[in-house]
């Protein structure tokens, strides 16, 4: 069901105890790298590029960003959000060049920071109130 494509309410079974518990480690992972990002910030924006490392994340945000709008806002629309990164991405490192004469650099450092950190902090506290409350899906 990826994507949006979601079922009738009532009609998939509340998980089990393993099912909260892997909700819960997820969540939990999802907040700590939230917090350690946030905590590295420095090294992260308007420094040399970050390390292999943090590329990860920023490829799990992008890949799964559009399954994050679609559940988040209800919204069947595809993967035209993933879409619609490229040229926001594109005019932060035009912005970068003119104002920096770096690609990498505060606009571009910033946008896949605060990217990165809005799609961590979305998925922890999902994944958090999703392993408490048991919420199925």
């Amino acid at each position: 069901m990826p994507l949006g494509d979601f079922v009738e309410a009532g009609t998939i079974p509340r998980p089990l105890p393993i099912g909260r518990v892997a909700r819960l480690v997820f969540g939990a992972g999802a907040l700590f790298y939230f917090i350690w990002n946030i905590t590295q910030y420095s090294d992260r924006v308007g420094s040399e590029i970050p390390e292999v490392g943090y590329w990860v994340g920023v490829g799990i945000a992008y890949w799964y960003f559009s399954d994050l709008v679609d559940v988040g806002f209800s919204r069947s629309w595809g993967r035209w959000p993933q879409a619609a990164i490229i040229p926001l991405a594109a005019a932060l490192v035009v912005a970068g060049l003119v104002a920096y004469e770096n690609a990498w650099d505060l606009p571009l450092s910033w946008g896949v920071f605060i990217l990165v950190e809005i799609f961590f902090g979305f998925i922890a506290l999902s994944f958090l109130l999703a392993g408490t409350l048991a919420v199925p899906g």
